[in-house]
């Protein structure tokens, strides 16, 4: 086997695969043969799976293009959806994009990961902070301070504004009977000040509907929201999404229906 080349043949696609899916995907891995040429990626053959590997810092990271085809696919895979199919060192590194309504393929992030580490003049400052282990210890010194992040509230705490609030199973209930609908919503934030917000329900990352979800969502959060009386929406004008309190919803409109309290502004 050549070692610049990412055989294309070898992709695990179903017969059936719709074609709109399949060329974006089959794109993308040319993408990734295109960017091998002049890199210090090479191919390795493991299992009889193409991937990709190079040694920084003494360190053997190693890229799986084909794996994360198959995961636009849709195919079982061993790796979290929005996942990077990355290991260092034989061991799965958690590196995945912003969460979005339109999440990139998989395999066009592993083709930006081949450009981001093409070279030996790898600028430490770009490097996910995920993959901060194949730094030097003077390559982590150097990095630009992080910025001061504001202090975070405790989540899930019972209110002290002594507003009123809607039902929290209400609420649960009418986004989950409406999982497609444009809803406003206001609601009490932790800091206390309250917010207004036009939103839609994150299906992207529920973990109301199946009980099987929750570990997904741990996995992208880091947490269930769920736990914490937080549901995951999409703020609409924005197009990112952000975390509905549940527990603590002054008025909503929702599928024709209007609910408010005494506390609503």
């Amino acid at each position: 086997m050549a070692d610049k080349t990412i055989p294309l043949n070898w992709l695990n696609a179903p017969e059936h695969t719709d074609r709109k899916l399949r060329e974006p995907v089959l794109r993308a891995l040319g993408w990734c043969n295109d960017l091998l040429e002049g890199t210090l990626w090479k191919t390795h053959t493991v299992n009889g799976q193409c991937t990709l590997q190079r040694t920084i810092n003494e360190h053997i990271i190693t890229l799986d293009p084909l794996e994360a085809a198959n995961m636009d696919l849709g195919l079982e895979s061993r790796y979290s959806p929005g996942h990077l199919p990355i290991e260092v060192n034989n061991t799965s590194v958690c590196v995945r994009s912003r969460p979005s309504h339109e999440p990139p393929l998989h395999t066009d992030m592993v083709a930006s990961v081949i450009l981001l580490l093409a070279d030996d003049d790898v600028d430490p400052a770009t490097i996910p902070k995920t993959l901060h282990g194949i730094l030097t210890d003077e390559q982590r010194a150097a990095l630009p301070p992080q910025r001061s992040q504001r202090a975070r509230t405790a989540p899930g705490q019972p209110s002290t504004s002594g507003r009123d609030f809607l039902p929290e199973a209400r609420i649960l209930e009418l986004i989950q009977q409406h999982p497609n609908a444009t809803f406003s919503v206001q609601f009490e934030r932790r800091d206390g000040t309250l917010r207004n917000m036009i939103a839609r329900r994150n299906v992207a990352f529920d973990a109301h509907d199946d009980e099987d979800n929750v570990e997904e969502a741990t996995v992208t959060f880091g947490y269930n929201p769920a736990d914490y009386h937080l549901e995951s929406v999409i703020d609409v004008p924005l197009g990112e999404y952000r975390m509905l309190a549940t527990d603590r919803v002054t008025e909503m409109t929702i599928g024709g229906e209007t609910m408010r309290t005494d506390s609503a502004e």
